[in-house]
């Protein structure tokens, strides 16, 4: 299945599997006012990123390579939940200049260079490599097995003429290694766990949402993983799901409310989702050029509450590390 359509047009829903081809190139994309945008004017408009988190028994670890078309951006950060400590690089690159993020979701090779780091991630036979370097030297290498995991794939419309493809996956086994601050070598091992995040489209020039992710193992050993939203994926179905071994379910709406300086409380429009978000340290950019723009914030966080399953099993959370993400972005 392709994820543009004979028309021009990206079929909308969630799919049960991954779409073949992304095919931009055979989309007709058309401003607000009926005319049709080609070359560099619709490359300009064509947003897509790719973020990985990696969750180790003491380290969260995060790596992204985005194009947003005006700029090539990448990160890498490692967070030790024991003592605190931060060991984070990003870098910027004028348009997208080191930048190629391929975005065909079965098989597909990105990287973003840009002295002195290189990242580096690939996509093949439902295995995802990732590697970063600095001057040279592997900082973290990773293979992702994606296998027994189902995986949220998803297409909506937004605005008057835009349209975002995600696909999602959490909870997946890791094998690999990165260098922490101390410059000690942590291997993953078989409790590490990761979630994949796989995002394109035409999006809104103004464009806002909040975001949670959350992978562990519960006490009687089931790999349990949550992908929550809001502002963004909304217009046709949603994008929040539960998955259990592998298993997705999908969760009704949610709302994101900050209650406090550091705690936020997460609903869902039925009531079976619960949850409250205790926030430490926090990834911030804070860039405003006028005409373009983006603040980010990442914290790294602690999530607690239950979600009740349609069978009224109920999915306990008890201080889980997980992200909650703000973002807003003038693009």
């Amino acid at each position: 299945m392709d994820l543009i359509q004979s028309n021009g047009q990206p079929r909308y829903g969630r799919f049960k599997e991954l779409p073949s081809v992304i095919g931009v190139d055979q989309y007709i994309y058309k401003t607000p006012y009926g005319k049709t945008l080609t070359g560099w004017r619709k490359q300009l408009k064509y947003k897509k990123f790719k973020f990985c988190s990696i969750q180790h028994e003491h380290y969260s670890i995060g790596i992204a390579i985005a194009d947003i078309g005006w700029a090539g951006h990448g990160f890498i950060y490692s967070y030790n939940h024991e003592n605190n400590e931060v060991l984070e690089w990003n870098a910027n690159t004028v348009l997208g200049r080191g930048t190629v993020l391929d975005e065909q979701p079965q098989y597909s090779h990105s990287y973003f260079s840009k002295s002195p780091f290189e990242f580096e991630i690939q996509h093949a036979n439902g295995v995802r490599y990732i590697q970063a370097t600095r001057h040279g030297e592997v900082q973290l290498k990773a293979r992702i097995f994606c296998a027994g995991t189902e995986p949220l794939s998803l297409c909506s419309p937004n605005g008057i003429n835009g349209w975002t493809y995600t696909q999602k996956k959490t909870t997946l086994a890791v094998e690999g290694f990165f260098i922490n601050k101390n410059k000690e070598i942590i291997h993953f091992n078989e409790k590490t766990l990761a979630s994949l995040d796989d995002t394109c489209g035409f999006l809104r020039p103004e464009t806002a949402w909040f975001w949670l992710s959350c992978n562990f193992w519960d006490q009687n050993g089931h790999r349990i993983g949550l992908n929550l939203a809001s502002g963004v994926n909304e217009s046709f179905g949603n994008e929040n799901c539960l998955w259990v071994n592998g298993q997705l379910f999908a969760i009704a709406d949610v709302l994101f409310e900050k209650i406090d300086s550091n705690i936020w409380s997460i609903r869902s429009l039925d009531q079976r989702l619960n949850l409250t978000v205790e926030t430490g340290w926090r990834r911030f950019e804070n860039l405003n050029l006028r005409l373009i723009g983006s603040q980010f914030s990442q914290w790294q966080s602690r999530i607690s509450g239950s979600i009740e399953m349609e069978n009224g099993e109920i999915i306990q959370l008890n201080h889980e590390y997980g992200l909650l993400e703000q973002h807003y972005a003038k693009w």
